[in-house]
């Protein structure tokens, strides 16, 4: 039954390549939409590796870098750096803003920094800056149309752009950078200024470690000496990042998900439904010299399964091609195709999908009458 399946594949070739390209393209989409969920993830654990800091101290209860609000006293960075195995401790401080261009307004998650934490990726332009200088991230610079040299205000206070960074945005807010000077100015001469005591001074530490330090027990050593301080590895912190973002897109994306992978189900049953259906005769023929149903059905979940195994490697060129064109035209909504978890699951959630689709038939197949093979066109 198996070379039936596959010389039937073979003999009726255009049929074959159709129903894959089919296939592929609703892979394809799967890919996408678990590519967009990855890549989601992806941009909030380079968020907090960019930084660079084996340690980072937030105020007590914040267990994120982005989307949260830590506040933490102005001399802890001395106390932190008075811990022996603890090489320098980076002040970092982050605001949400809110920027308009053009009619348009897009939120913003700014970096302040002084020694460590800036841009990592600059494109054009350069990293440093002093005073009123800006780093943005080039969704930010496509979006409006600003280049390296440009003016662009916030809360009505003019910043200069020099320079524009890529990977630098995450759960569909790009990153800006500016450094204490610039926040100091930006905080009494914008109109931000009246609602100062809602922004904090001091968000988080980066702290660097001596090379031989244990990050376990310097972290321990913090918190004893700072009660009103949690202290975490990046990879900890990516993680709880990752965390607060599967609780807000999770659900979202798997019912996405979940309705793709019940379209593929209709559409392969609609293929495999309407191949039955056009040889019932030669169906009919097999059942009358001797072959049982169940050899008939697996005949039919073979097809579908060599059908899905032809779609797979259009789809994941689709998936591919579709990442690629929005990473290039949106770089906000990062793809991120080619996860080794993400791809093997969708690959095996695929072929359920098609065995599922190629055993909706059998009823069709169960009914069928032999004499079937007999009658007249």
């Amino acid at each position: 039954m198996y070379t039936l399946a596959l010389r039937q594949l073979v003999l009726d070739w255009p049929r074959t390549i159709l129903v894959a390209i089919a296939l592929g393209a609703i892979f394809g989409v799967i890919l996408v939409l678990k590519g967009f969920e990855q890549g989601q993830y992806h941009q909030l654990a380079r968020t907090v590796e960019n930084r660079q800091a084996d340690l980072i101290v937030a105020q007590s209860g914040v267990s994120n870098l982005i989307a949260a609000r830590s506040s933490l006293p102005q001399l802890m960075r001395a106390t932190v750096e008075s811990i022996p195995g603890v090489r320098v401790a980076h002040p970092l401080t982050t605001m949400p803003v809110i920027y308009e261009g053009h009619g348009i307004k897009t939120p913003i998650y700014m970096f302040v920094y002084d020694s460590g934490g800036g841009p990592r990726h600059v494109m054009q332009g350069i990293s440093r800056q002093r005073g009123r200088g800006i780093v943005i991230d080039v969704s930010l610079a496509e979006k409006h149309d600003i280049g390296v040299g440009d003016s662009m205000s916030i809360a009505d206070f003019g910043f200069e752009v020099t320079g524009i960074s890529e990977r630098s945005s995450a759960l569909f807010m790009p990153f800006a950078f500016i450094n204490y000077d610039g926040m100091i100015d930006f905080m009494l001469e914008s109109e931000i200024a009246p609602d100062l005591s809602a922004f904090p001074l001091l968000s988080y530490l980066l702290v660097e470690l001596e090379p031989d330090a244990a990050p376990a027990a310097i972290a321990d050593a913090i918190e004893s000496q700072a009660t009103e301080v949690d202290v975490y590895t990046a990879a900890e912190m990516a993680q709880n990042d990752i965390a607060l973002a599967r609780s807000m897109l999770g659900d979202v994306m798997g019912l996405l998900v979940l309705v793709s992978y019940v379209t593929g189900i209709l559409v392969v049953g609609l293929i495999m439904f309407a191949e039955v259906n056009t040889r019932l005769r030669g169906f009919g023929v097999l059942k009358a010299v001797g072959f049982s149903e169940n050899r008939l059905v697996l005949s039919v979940v073979t097809q579908a399964f060599a059908y899905y195994l032809l779609s797979v490697p259009i789809g994941l060129s689709i998936a591919l091609g579709m990442a690629a064109l929005i990473n290039s035209i949106a770089p906000l909504y990062y793809v991120k195709v080619m996860t080794a978890g993400g791809l093997l699951t969708t690959l095996l959630a695929g072929g359920v999908v098609a065995i599922f689709g190629g055993v909706l038939p059998i009823v069709r197949l169960r009914r069928l009458d032999p004499n079937i093979a007999f009658s007249r066109v």
